[in-house]
């Protein structure tokens, strides 16, 4: 009998609809494997731990949903109205699944949520210099107000954390982008528009 070949992007597609139809947490390797019709040895070939198939899980939700177009700054866009997309979209891909993901992650057990915190940490990085990006790149910004704890750095990691914060939580964050536009601007989006 031949060796049957696994496709471990097909592992991943079918650990990706699961989470997405039931939740990160009713993952399991056994439902991928009958998901795939291959032996549950045969995932754990390619993902030792169930922690490893969730974090894999969790690469595919990002890459899937922060894309080129999502991570591209449009000319003059401001920081504040960056970030408020950018939180849409994650909006729009959690409205999306069936079961919600970000406040599902806090009760994994730890394992598991531990490979996600890997995962997420490395993304966050990403994500933190793609906002350092967008702020550079915003010429209404006051940079004299971008010292200390305001520094671009300290800055864009913590609006990152807010943001999934408030995705976890279902929380608004109306609060953080009125913050940024007093706190960067000489003048906040309204008042430029009711100057025009």
């Amino acid at each position: 009998m031949p060796k049957q070949v696994i496709d471990p992007e097909k592992l991943v597609s079918q650990a990706y609809a699961i989470a997405s139809r039931d939740g990160i947490s009713a993952l399991s390797v056994r439902k991928v494997a009958t998901a795939c019709d291959i032996a549950v040895g045969s995932v754990y070939g390619y993902f030792p731990t169930k922690a490893d198939l969730t974090a894999a899980v969790l690469t595919r939700f990002f890459d899937e949903n922060l894309s080129d177009e999502l991570c591209a700054v449009r000319p003059g866009e401001r920081f504040t109205s960056y970030v408020r997309r950018f939180r849409e979209a994650l909006c729009a891909a959690r409205a999306d699944m069936s079961v919600d993901w970000f406040a599902e992650m806090r009760r994994l057990p730890s394992g598991e949520q531990e490979a996600l915190e890997a995962v997420r940490a490395t993304m966050l990085t990403h994500i933190e210099r793609g906002l350092m990006r967008v702020l550079d790149a915003d010429e209404a910004v006051d940079r004299s107000r971008l010292v200390g704890p305001m520094s671009a750095e300290a800055l864009c990691r913590y609006v990152l954390r807010a943001v999934f914060a408030s995705l976890a939580e279902g929380d608004e964050c109306e609060t953080l982008f009125a913050l940024l536009d007093t706190s960067l601007y000489d003048d906040t989006v309204e008042e430029k528009d009711a100057k025009q």
